[in-house]
């Protein structure tokens, strides 16, 4: 696999491949003495063929999820993106294809960095500049996101991770719990809102530990600013993960029973945000970045084990 590092405490380890958007291709917890995957792993095969959509977890910058029919709108004017997934829009922003540069690396800690400027195919109006630093520490993965506007006029921005979890750890276990600080859940059909966020049907909320199942879910939630919890009961194992409040919004997608993975993505604006935000429609977690202006947040995953 292409310059793949390893980073590793005790209890976590976590694969990090540069080259493929500066990616996480494996996340492994030890469990009673032995290792077991905590997110979907990539095949090496997978990963040499560049296919990002595979990884354990990627990055999304400028922006998180769809831009309705790659076409985005802002501030008078309108900007053809390239469309890049199957139902037409433009999808999880503009890195996470692409190499990163590694700045710093040591056994538990990696910086990289991503300009714009690098690449003349890019799809996006706005030349940015963006860093991630991944940090495992006993327990705990830790991840920090940076963007910066780079350009001359203003710009939409936003940022998010895309991890996806096994529903299974060990053959124990038979169920996985989800708890998502959520308050509302942006409406629609398809994964493009049809209006600002509502309150949430009962098979779609988590606001309480409750088992996933077998719905197929693909929706955007509005969330207060606390944890979101995985269990796994049958392995006693308990995932806590934490963003900072500029995370406004979670993504759940579940494929329902067709697959043995589900993904819990802690992002700043909903699916289509940008656009929403230009036509009027409040709280999308659009942010207008100014000439040299920056945001940055921090994204926490911890593993627990009980005994009993």
């Amino acid at each position: 696999m292409k310059e793949l590092i390893v980073l590793s405490s005790e209890y976590v380890e976590v694969g990090v491949c540069p080259h493929l958007g500066a990616g996480i291709v494996s996340m492994r917890y030890r469990l009673n003495g032995r290792w077991v995957d905590v997110m979907r792993p990539a095949s090496n095969d997978t990963v040499k063929k560049g296919n990002a959509g595979v990884v354990s977890s990627f990055i999304m910058i400028p922006y998180s999820n769809r831009i309705e029919n790659a076409v985005l709108k802002y501030r008078g004017n309108t900007y053809t993106l390239r469309k890049n997934a199957p139902d037409g829009h433009a999808i999880h922003g503009e890195v996470r294809t692409r190499p990163w540069r590694t700045l710093y690396q040591d056994p538990g800690h990696i910086d990289m960095e991503f300009n714009s400027r690098d690449f003349q195919d890019i799809s996006w109006p706005f030349p940015f500049y963006a860093r991630v630093e991944y940090k495992v520490s006993g327990r705990e993965l830790s991840v920090r996101l940076m963007l910066k506007n780079t350009g001359d006029h203003v710009m939409p921005g936003g940022m998010g991770i895309h991890p996806f979890f096994m529903k299974k750890l060990t053959p124990e276990d038979d169920a996985v719990i989800l708890k998502v600080p959520a308050k509302g859940v942006y409406p629609g059909d398809t994964p493009i809102p049809t209006g600002r966020w509502v309150d949430m049907p009962e098979e779609l909320d988590f606001s309480r530990e409750k088992e996933l199942g077998s719905l197929h879910i693909d929706n955007c939630y509005r969330v207060f600013h606390a944890p979101s919890v995985i269990k796994w009961p049958g392995s006693r194992v308990t995932l806590t993960l934490d963003a900072d409040d500029i995370f406004k919004h979670t993504i759940i997608f579940s494929p329902g029973n067709s697959a043995d993975f589900f993904a819990i993505e802690p992002v700043t604006n909903c699916n289509n945000g940008f656009n929403m935000d230009d036509r009027g429609i409040e709280d999308t977690g659009t942010i207008h970045l100014k000439p040299g202006e920056a945001i940055e947040g921090n994204i926490s995953i911890r593993m627990e084990h009980s005994e009993v």
